[in-house]
């Protein structure tokens, strides 16, 4: 049941939808300090509106339970408690800030039109950028790409699929928000079909073999809803799909050394996965849970446990984080930990699909299910999802969905309320 009432955002605050994703993704700095200020403006908006009611959640409450197994058994046992004390303490504030957007920026039409906007703005600027490293080796800001077969964009760092990976799948949900897009079938179908070719080129072209596989199989799962939701329009979407293939062909072709980097060398990297440097990270983090089986090292110690028992020194690798979101939770929360977490998980794909798939809301909850997975797969590259600078896209994406999940489908432009209660 949605329930309406005003939920107070100032209107000249309407600035920072437009600043948001600007601010999450060129500083690790500000997007932290955002999250934060975030959280805590929306405790003192909770507080002095006397509303609590979104602390019910059950996906929420979930992860109260697990925040409170860090601190009070996770904590005491850490390898190094001072290292693990600041990040127990701050790790609440990645729910708060979603909750925070999807109760109260992402609470109606208008404010979800100007995020999208903003979104697909930044976007296309990080692109043409990126793009222009692509062919001229710099890009515009004068930083030279990372190798022959890796890109930095205005990152400095080969991680733009990485980061854009947590946003081409919320940028996607332009098609139903914004009038132009959404005025007509057609319309939906085309923008949603480009845009997942742009960002497959785009991806491809960084690099990045994980965010390629990760958005390839979310852009496979978006296509089959699409044939599901408009059976009408199947040969449409087929005779669109054999244009966007003939052009992705025509970009694997005239980029042989990207294709060898990030199609070819897939192959080679799992046909021999034990050997490789995922492989020898993830034996390294295997062992470092195997010491603490239950309970764990600490959060955020498996950098150091690693280092003090040499793990990775024979290979001459670095031990900054396991490639693998689960195995990092295990070594370093133990088994209860990662128990709690994957319950939390579960919960809240519960809350975001639930709604859609009763409804047969094929796109959105596809959709949904792809900006929720592309975050919690097991396998991750560049850097980790706990890192709070790829954390503060993750959280803005299940903000995203849980506000998306609450939008009532018989009426699309009424406002939100706290989040589907």
């Amino acid at each position: 049941m949605l329930i309406n009432r005003p939920l107070g955002f100032p209107p000249a605050a309407h600035l920072f939808l437009y600043l948001l994703p600007a601010l999450l993704l060129f500083s690790r700095a500000i997007a932290d300090v955002t999250v934060v200020l975030v959280a805590i403006a929306f405790l003192i908006f909770s507080f002095k509106k006397c509303d609590w009611d979104w602390v019910k959640q059950p996906w929420f409450l979930a992860f109260l339970l697990f925040n409170a197994y860090l601190l009070v058994v996770n904590l005491p046992l850490s390898s190094d408690s001072s290292e693990s004390l600041k990040y127990v303490l701050t790790f609440i504030r990645w729910p708060l800030f979603a909750v925070a957007l999807s109760y109260w920026v992402f609470n109606d039409a208008k404010k979800r039109q100007c995020f999208l906007i903003s979104l697909l703005l930044t976007m296309l600027f990080i692109i043409a950028d990126t793009l222009w490293q692509y062919f001229f080796d710099v890009d515009w800001f004068g930083i030279e790409r990372f190798s022959d077969t890796r890109l930095t964009g205005p990152f400095r760092s080969p991680i733009p699929g990485t980061m854009l990976l947590r946003l081409w799948f919320i940028a996607l949900f332009a098609a139903f928000f914004i009038p132009l897009f959404k005025s007509s079938v057609l319309r939906q179908l085309t923008f949603l079909m480009v845009a997942m070719g742009s960002g497959f080129v785009f991806t491809f072209l960084t690099g990045e073999r994980m965010a390629l596989i990760l958005f390839s199989s979310g852009c496979a799962i978006v296509f089959i809803a699409m044939l599901l939701e408009y059976k009408q329009y199947k040969q449409s979407l087929l005779f669109m799909l054999a244009i966007l293939g003939i052009t992705l062909m025509i970009t694997l072709f005239l980029s042989p050394e990207m294709f060898e980097r990030s199609i070819v060398s897939i192959g080679s990297k799992l046909s021999t996965f034990a050997e490789s440097d995922y492989g020898s990270v993830f034996k390294a983090a295997w062992q470092v849970w195997q010491d603490n089986w239950w309970l764990g090292s600490g959060l955020h110690t498996y950098q150091t446990v690693c280092e003090q028992q040499q793990l990775l020194i024979d290979s001459g690798l670095m031990c900054t984080h396991p490639h693998n979101l689960y195995l990092q939770l295990g070594a370093e929360t133990g088994v209860v930990g990662l128990c709690l977490f994957l319950f939390m998980l579960y919960l809240l794909y519960k809350k975001v699909l639930g709604a859609l798939l009763a409804q047969r809301d094929w796109i959105k909850a596809a959709l949904s299910f792809s900006v929720l997975t592309v975050s919690f797969w097991p396998l991750t590259g560049g850097i980790s999802v706990l890192s709070n600078w790829v954390a503060a896209l993750v959280w803005l994406g299940i903000a995203w969905v849980l506000a998306i999940s609450s939008v009532d489908s018989s009426e699309p432009d009424q406002c939100l309320t706290d989040v589907n209660r």
